[in-house]
C-alpha cells in the first residue's frame, strides 16, 4: 500500500511548518523578560530595596553604633544591566543604637543628587557619588557628600562624609543587601 499525501494536506503541511520554522527564529531574536522593564532609550529600570544591618565603627576600632533600617531606589540600567544611568527616589530610613543600647537615634537620608558614576567590571560594582540630606528629630544637615555602591546588584553600601556625620553614624560605611 501506498501513502500518498493529498495536495490540500501537502499545502497544510508545508504552511504548518513555515509557522513552526517562523516562531522557532524568531524566538531566537526576543528579549528574555526580567525584573527589568525596558525603557525608550535602551535602559532598564529596577526598584531596588532592602534592609539595612550594619555595625558602625570610629576611627578606634570601636563600635560606635548598631544601625538597622530600610534603603529603596529607582535605579536605571544601561541595556546590558549592569550600569546604572541614573538613580532616583532614594530614600534610607534608619534606626542607630549604641552597643551599650542606652540611646536610639533615628535618621532619614533623602533627597539624593547624582553626580557621577562608575562600574568597575572586575568586581562587579557600581559607585555612584551624589549629595544627600539627613535629617533627625532636631535638625537637618544637607548636602552631605555620599558614595552609593552596588556590588553584583546584591549588597548595598553608603558611605557618607564623616566629617559631617562622624558623631551620628560612625565613620564606616552603612551596609544592606538588595531584595
Amino acid at each position: 500500500m501506498r501513502n500518498i499525501i493529498h495536495p490540500r494536506n501537502f499545502i497544510v503541511i508545508i504552511i504548518l511548518e513555515c509557522a513552526l520554522l517562523t516562531t522557532i527564529v524568531s524566538q531566537q531574536f526576543m528579549t528574555i523578560p526580567s525584573a527589568y522593564s525596558a525603557a525608550s532609550n535602551n535602559t532598564q529600570s529596577l526598584r531596588m530595596n532592602g534592609p539595612i544591618n550594619s555595625l558602625q565603627y570610629s576611627s578606634d576600632g570601636n563600635v560606635s553604633w548598631i544601625v538597622s533600617g530600610r534603603w529603596r531606589m529607582d535605579a536605571a540600567f544601561d541595556n546590558v544591566g549592569n550600569t546604572p544611568t541614573t538613580v532616583k527616589n532614594f530614600n534610607v530610613s534608619l534606626i542607630a543604637v549604641p552597643p551599650d543600647g542606652s540611646n536610639t537615634q533615628r535618621y532619614q537620608l533623602s533627597d539624593f543628587k547624582q553626580d557621577l558614576i562608575s562600574y568597575d567590571n572586575k568586581t562587579k560594582t557600581s559607585s555612584i557619588k551624589g549629595k544627600l540630606t539627613m535629617t533627625t528629630d532636631d535638625q537637618s544637615i544637607k548636602d552631605i557628600e555620599v558614595i552609593l555602591k552596588l556590588i553584583n546588584k546584591n549588597i548595598f553600601s553608603i558611605t557618607l562624609d564623616s566629617s559631617k556625620t562622624r558623631e551620628l553614624l560612625g565613620e564606616t560605611p552603612i551596609y544592606g543587601i538588595e531584595r
